[in-house]
């Protein structure tokens, strides 16, 4: 029994040296990964588009136009990168959709996006995903940004509630 367990430690042991010895010798072959490969190997996973993409919004059934802001709006595609910070656009710069008051703002975000917030930035203290029952116009902002550092951008629509 103990001349079984010692053969069995002496297989143990070349078994071990031996693979150690295998992934050594091949590790010769590989190479270091470069900051150049690397940064390649991330922009693989990046979303495939010259601008962010849009994300889409629906007020009780009616789908509102989405515009691409000029705050905040910082994209990379590949080896191309470009990136603004300006003011936010007012109430008065685009044009307001006429909803029902109290009704749920339904958002779909764009593709391979990591982070989404909306706001309603008339009236701050008011949810972004419901529209006011108040008599008024109301400006909002969706915020988006995208993993690995691809991009981030700011989108506005606007509502009339009569």
């Amino acid at each position: 029994m103990k001349k079984t367990r010692s053969v069995l430690y002496v297989i143990l042991l070349i078994v071990v040296f031996g693979t150690g010895y295998y992934v050594g010798s091949r590790s010769e072959n590989s190479k270091p990964i470069s900051k150049e490969n690397a940064r390649k190997a991330i922009q693989t996973l990046w979303v495939k588009s010259a601008e962010p993409p849009l994300p889409k919004v629906t007020i009780d059934g009616t789908e509102i136009a989405v515009q691409r802001g000029w705050y905040l709006y910082s994209w990379c595609n590949g080896d191309k990168c470009s990136m603004t910070d300006a003011v936010r656009p007012e109430l008065k710069d685009i044009t307001p959709v006429v909803v029902q008051g109290g009704v749920d703002i339904k958002t779909t975000p764009p593709e391979g996006i990591d982070g989404f917030t909306i706001l309603n930035l008339t009236e701050p203290d008011i949810d972004g995903y419901t529209v006011p029952t108040e008599p008024g116009s109301y400006l909002y902002e969706i915020h988006c940004t995208w993993p690995l550092e691809q991009g981030r951008a700011s989108f506005y629509f606007a509502v009339t509630v009569q």
